[in-house]
């Protein structure tokens, strides 16, 4: 799956793990790189079980949170507290 500011791998399974990906071409600093890393972290808790692979393509460290989060519901990722995908 893609989008305007990530490119995400998925594999199925029964637990979550995350793996954002952020080259030196997003940022020199290493600060920033990091920053990026836990954002992406934290917009994926509460997505469906599974191995993400998350590449960001571009600086997303001063977008909006919520905008970010909005973008990964707009794929269908996130689960509602019934267990049903989230619209």
């Amino acid at each position: 799956m893609h989008s305007k500011n990530f490119l995400i791998y998925y594999l199925p399974s029964s637990s979550l793990k995350v793996s954002p990906i952020v080259s030196k071409r997003v940022s020199k600093k290493a600060v920033i790189r990091n920053k990026i890393k836990r954002r992406v972290r934290a917009i994926f808790y509460g997505v469906e079980k599974g191995f993400f692979a998350v590449v960001v393509k571009n600086d997303i460290s001063n977008l909006n949170f919520e905008l970010l989060k909005n973008e990964i519901k707009k794929r269908g990722l996130y689960r509602d507290r019934s267990g049903e995908r989230a619209r």
